[in-house]
């Protein structure tokens, strides 16, 4: 099963937030004080790190809106989880909510609809790490007189999608073999650097991609992994990249690596100033558990974490014979990311937690 997607990615994406004041303190006309009141009580508690507070916000059953409309039904118990990761030891969250229509439903209830920003931290440093902003909905209900939070809406931030955007356009013209198009997507100082750390610059990176389609016929697949705004207004972005095909002599080609990109803005078009490459690596983590269904659970709410560890993707299976016997087979783009992220004190409560019986077994594997 495949962990890794973008709408998680834009979920979390969405959750790290940016402006220094709660901006709702003066009603606008016609918005509920008592919806506005709980928006700012959530703001607060959040970025205290108030995780007591916060639970008392939410009612029993709390469902998560998906882009298509569906509705992901779920429990206190999971937003509580998640919570306990996002006030993690080593990084937090800020965010800031400014409340700009307030609903009223025909069964009570009141939808609450905002605009978020805010940013990711480190709490050794205070580093400040994915500014952001999107649109965040709350659909609030009285439950023994006191309102609720019961479901939760996130509208994607648009720079995931315009980087999938990106890359789709470049997968695209690579396999059509449109070194012109191309060009369009690269800044003319652009640097793109191999697996083995030789570099390419500006114009020659348009001449390499003309020579490759020279010297071989073959199909790219590009996946986005993960998305990171930055303050000077560029974008990170990472992801996976498969190639196959054959060469002009008829050897067969299979290449697999992933790819680290820098994006910025010119003339209000998204291009690549950086482009690395690496070689992919592999993580096989094995350990038993108490129960599946509850540590499945744990690790699916852990996938923002391990995604700002260098994650890209990570597939989970099962013993045959032991449904109890869990092996995670993830891939990274260098072994020193997963070493870290599995050495993180922290870690290694979260999987006490959830239910994770006696010390895993790690691999850390070179992609051939």
């Amino acid at each position: 099963m495949k962990t890794s997607n973008l709408y998680h990615v834009m979920a979390r994406l969405l959750t790290l937030l940016l402006l220094p004041a709660f901006a709702a303190t003066t009603l606008a006309q016609g918005l509920n004080p008592e919806a506005v009141a709980l928006t700012k009580t959530y703001q607060t508690a959040y970025n205290k790190g108030d995780r007591p507070t916060l639970m008392t916000l939410f009612a029993d059953n709390v469902g998560w809106v998906n882009p298509d409309g569906s509705v992901t039904p779920g429990s206190k118990a999971d937003v509580e989880a998640d919570y306990v990761r996002d006030f993690g030891e080593t990084a937090g969250s800020y965010m800031d909510f400014t409340v700009v229509s307030t609903e009223a439903q025909p069964d009570g209830k009141v939808k609450i609809g905002t605009t978020v920003s805010g940013y990711d931290f480190v709490r050794k440093t205070g580093a400040k790490l994915n500014p952001t902003a999107g649109i965040y909905e709350m659909l609030i209900g009285k439950v023994g007189g006191q309102w609720k939070i019961s479901q939760v809406k996130w509208s994607m931030n648009t720079v995931g999608l315009e980087m999938r955007d990106l890359m789709k356009r470049f997968q695209d013209a690579f396999n059509r073999e449109e070194a012109a198009t191309l060009k369009t997507m690269f800044t003319a100082d652009a640097v793109r650097t191999a697996t083995d750390g030789t570099t390419t610059k500006g114009a020659a990176i348009i001449d390499f991609y003309t020579q490759g389609f020279v010297d071989a016929d073959v199909t790219n697949v590009v996946s986005l992994a993960n998305v990171s705004p930055q303050f000077d207004g560029s974008v990170i972005f990472t992801g996976t990249y498969r190639l196959t095909g054959r060469s002009a002599k008829g050897d067969r080609i299979v290449r697999e690596g992933a790819y680290s990109n820098t994006a910025v803005k010119e003339n209000g078009q998204w291009k690549i100033s950086r482009n690395t490459q690496s070689k992919l690596v592999k993580a096989m983590v094995c350990h038993k558990v108490a129960d599946y269904a509850a540590w499945k659970k744990g690790f699916d709410l852990f996938y923002n974490e391990r995604m700002l560890a260098g994650e890209l993707s990570a597939e989970v299976s099962t013993l045959a014979d032991d449904p109890n016997t869990v092996c995670i087979i993830s891939e990274w783009a260098s072994p020193d990311a997963p070493k870290a992220f599995f050495a993180r004190p922290d870690l290694a409560e979260t999987m006490r937690k959830d239910g994770v019986i006696g010390k895993p077994t790690m691999l850390i594997m070179n992609k051939k």
